[in-house]
């Protein structure tokens, strides 16, 4: 029987941010089989190139429901909390930081990955995918501190009014 993830949070702002971390997390779980797979040396030279295209399909079928996501926390999430907790430095500020760093793995990996990859070598292949697992633990981390540290400021700092908007703003699909 499949295990039912449970959400953390009551409030309905953070359970769709918390959902969409779930179906984003999913979607991740799938490309990651194939970095897994590099790490562990178990292509030969052609089988790699045929992982490293189905690779870059998956993670480019993921940038749009994952910048879905990050766009709305920018627009509406982050705002709200520099309200309280500023805008120079803190949570707020480093993951935003994150964001970029995650979009700079992606683009690094679709960079490399450009056109035809059957000239790559099995070292160049894995020196490519190590960009995708780079994104993957990063985006994990990411989520687990947005869970850790924002969710409950939301939580804790913003007015009943606030929270209401926020779930109206963040209540639309990522997909």
């Amino acid at each position: 029987m499949a295990e039912t993830k449970r959400f953390k949070f009551d409030l309905p702002a953070l359970r769709v941010l918390e959902n969409e971390h779930q179906y984003l997390s999913y979607v991740m779980d799938g490309w990651h089989t194939i970095v897994l797979a590099f790490q562990r040396d178990i292509y030969t030279v052609e089988e790699g190139h045929e992982a490293l295209q189905s690779l870059r399909k998956l993670i480019i079928d993921f940038i749009e429901p994952l910048k879905n996501h990050t766009d709305k926390e920018e627009e509406y999430l982050f705002p709200m909390l520099e309200k309280y907790v500023g805008s120079e430095q803190g949570p707020v500020t480093a993951t935003e930081e994150e964001h970029e760093e995650i979009d700079a793995y992606i683009g690094h990996f679709l960079h490399h990955t450009l056109g035809d990859v059957s000239h790559l070598t099995m070292e160049e292949m894995k020196k490519v995918v190590n960009d995708a697992a780079e994104a993957f633990e990063v985006i994990t981390v990411h989520f687990v501190k947005e869970e850790s540290i924002l969710f409950p400021m939301v939580d804790n700092i913003l007015r009943i009014e606030e929270q209401d908007k926020l779930y109206e703003q963040l209540y639309t699909p990522i997909i």
